[in-house]
């Protein structure tokens, strides 16, 4: 199956097409660049495997949380082929593309790179990116034999408040609960340096006695910073058409967790003055 996926989430712009068994991927600066980019990268990818636009059999189009406006073009872009082409669109979610992008890390051509924190089944990956505004967008992932599975829903919080989330969905881990045992802890995501001393006052306040917010924070310590792939997307993708999860172009739309999109200019003196 020929498909061609994108995701302009992050600050990043990635597009890959894959076809015949090769994945093709071509990655560049996005932010506002990506409304202009993200149809002549396609065209490019296309050009270079012989393929038109018409040879596509399925869209896979990273859906959110993330950027308001990456999201929106990504959408746009995905809806406008799904309609030009009738072909189903893959919705995927961009913080399990991220997890997928980190374990293992993937090369243009799709073959896994090694990687000493490749995750194991039952391996739990917590993926966080900035979000601006003092939150962070963040999803908890559970490693099985059949791919990624959340353990909470797409999320923004601030720092303190996703500590505390992130130790109520380790506490209902079933073997925690019945053996005791910690699973392997993975991180990865761009919001760690950003939100660092947020993230180690709440650990230092609640991990002293908790094992596993203690064995989180180290892998928090070593995380992968890395974006969403297009190459993960379009596994993802792909994995999602093979169940019959993919929807029609109307369908299309992005993932929101935030409503508001901006501070006003007295919440941005707050936090400017709260900062210093």
């Amino acid at each position: 199956m020929h498909v061609l996926a994108f995701d302009t989430s992050t600050e990043a712009l990635s597009v890959c097409l894959g076809a015949g068994g090769v994945c093709r991927s071509r990655d560049e600066p996005g932010g506002a660049r990506a409304s202009q980019r993200l149809l002549p990268l396609c065209a490019e990818l296309l050009d270079a495997a012989g393929l038109r636009f018409a040879d596509v059999q399925l869209i896979g189009m990273g859906a959110g949380p993330g950027a308001f406006t990456g999201l929106r073009t990504a959408a746009a872009v995905a809806q406008g082929l799904a309609y030009a082409l009738g072909l189903p669109v893959a919705r995927v979610d961009t913080l399990q593309a991220q997890a997928e992008t980190a374990f293992p890390l993937l090369q243009s051509d799709g073959s896994a790179l090694p990687d000493p924190v490749e995750a194991q089944p039952g391996s739990v990956a917590l993926v966080a990116n900035d979000a601006r505004m003092g939150e962070l967008y963040w999803e908890m992932f559970r490693a099985d034999s059949d791919g990624w599975h959340s353990l909470h829903p797409p999320a923004v919080h601030p720092p303190e408040s996703a500590v505390l989330a992130w130790a109520e969905v380790l506490a209902d881990l079933p073997e925690h609960l019945q053996t005791g045992a910690l699973p392997r802890l993975l991180a990865c995501g761009n919001a760690w340096a950003e939100h660092a001393d947020g993230l180690s006052a709440a650990f230092a306040c609640l991990a002293g006695q908790n094992p596993r917010l203690s064995a989180l924070q180290r892998a928090v310590l070593r995380a992968v910073d890395c974006t969403p792939s297009a190459a993960a997307v379009a596994r993802l993708a792909l994995q999602q058409h093979a169940r019959g999860q993919t929807v029609a172009a109307a369908q299309a739309q992005p993932v929101y967790v935030r409503d508001k999109v901006a501070q006003t200019t007295a919440e941005r003196e707050l936090s400017r003055v709260a900062r210093t």
